[in-house]
């Protein structure tokens, strides 16, 4: 009869593969990363891996998951203590203009995420997994900001709500990249102009 584990020890154990499975994807890269590597990293046999994923894209979309949830909650609850849509927008862009892009951490998740883009764009399902993501946690809150911001009169009548969520996200997802690959990417100056722009152009005058 096969030993009776805990929750708690389950839950230890996934987190210790999904610390030790990032960590090998931004060391060598998401394609080139194998569960090999996440073994030997980790100290868990292969077998007790895949007792818990299927393979390395379950692995990454534990860890997106994992990760976007966690931080949409933490969002969520400093956004509802705003009281106009203009303080959440700025609050958001604040978020990304604390940030350093060019430590060593923040540049390897953002490696990771922008390589695993790259890799589901060639699988459907992954695909649509990542699109559902977006839209459920990014798209879908800035579009009710806009959208509250409307009814309060401070976002402009005339603005599709949903197109400016889209274009908020890959303004910043735009910067972000750029920092990837350019040390000398002037991340902080771009999106401050970035800020004035999308804020001149939604707010009523």
């Amino acid at each position: 009869m096969p030993p009776i584990v805990s929750d708690d020890y389950k839950e230890k154990k996934k987190k210790e593969i999904l610390s030790s499975a990032f960590v090998c994807f931004a060391k060598k890269g998401f394609e080139v990363a194998t569960i090999n590597d996440i073994v030997e990293h980790s100290g868990i046999s292969k077998g007790a891996i895949y007792n818990y994923f299927q393979s390395k894209d379950d692995i990454y979309l534990e860890l997106m998951s994992t990760e976007t949830s966690q931080t949409y909650d933490e969002l969520n609850q400093e956004i509802s203590k705003k009281t106009s849509a203009i303080e959440k927008l700025n609050y958001l862009f604040d978020i990304y203009l604390d940030l350093n892009p060019f430590i060593e951490e923040n540049k390897a998740r953002f490696s990771v995420h922008l390589e695993f883009k790259l890799h589901s764009s060639r699988n459907k399902e992954l695909t649509e997994q990542l699109r559902s993501r977006r839209q459920k946690y990014f798209i879908s809150q800035i579009t009710d900001i806009l959208k509250d911001g409307q009814k309060t009169g401070e976002i402009k009548q005339d603005l599709n709500p949903e197109l400016f969520a889209d274009l908020f996200w890959s303004m910043v997802d735009g910067v972000v990249s750029q920092t990837i690959v350019y040390e000398d990417y002037p991340y902080h100056e771009v999106l401050k102009e970035i800020k004035k722009m999308f804020i001149l152009r939604v707010l009523v005058q």
